[in-house]
């Protein structure tokens, strides 16, 4: 690796780092079932929010993906919520759902930064991933990279 590598790399780094510590923390609500959930902020300026149950938020806390959540765009002018999880991008929406592989997340109102249970169904479909068996096998192996 060259010295130009490993200078890109160390800003890079710097770059990830001061992203998630400058977000603002979540915000705690009840919605109108009378659940506590988070409006858990996707970028620095405050803009976008993903709305989670508290219980999932801190399910998907425990399990060790801590990192920032963000906003990815899905090439087709879609954006979904994810989190990095043990070196891997993840959908916060797949592991809430327990989606497995041939398994593709809908939003029922349409939205998808609303990840509250009742917003989200599962469809047969082309999706290889198995988010909620990533993070399944992470706790019941003790495993904990941090993040």
């Amino acid at each position: 690796m060259t010295t130009t590598d490993n200078h890109h790399q160390s800003q890079t780094r710097t770059r990830r780092s001061n992203t998630a510590a400058h977000r603002s923390a979540p915000i705690r609500f009840r919605d109108q079932h009378g659940r506590e959930c988070y409006k858990v902020p996707l970028d620095r300026q405050g803009q976008y929010h993903a709305t989670v149950t508290a219980r999932d938020y801190q399910t998907i806390r425990e399990a060790g993906a801590t990192g920032a959540w963000y906003l990815n765009g899905n090439g087709s002018g879609g954006a979904y919520v994810r989190i990095h999880f043990n070196r891997t991008r993840l959908m916060p929406a797949r592991i809430i759902a327990g989606a497995g592989p041939r398994s593709v997340v809908r939003y029922i109102n349409g939205d998808s930064l609303d990840l509250r249970p009742e917003n989200i169904v599962l469809q047969r479909g082309a999706s290889k991933k198995a988010d909620a068996f990533i993070v399944a096998d992470h706790i019941s192996t003790g495993l904990d990279t941090g993040w």
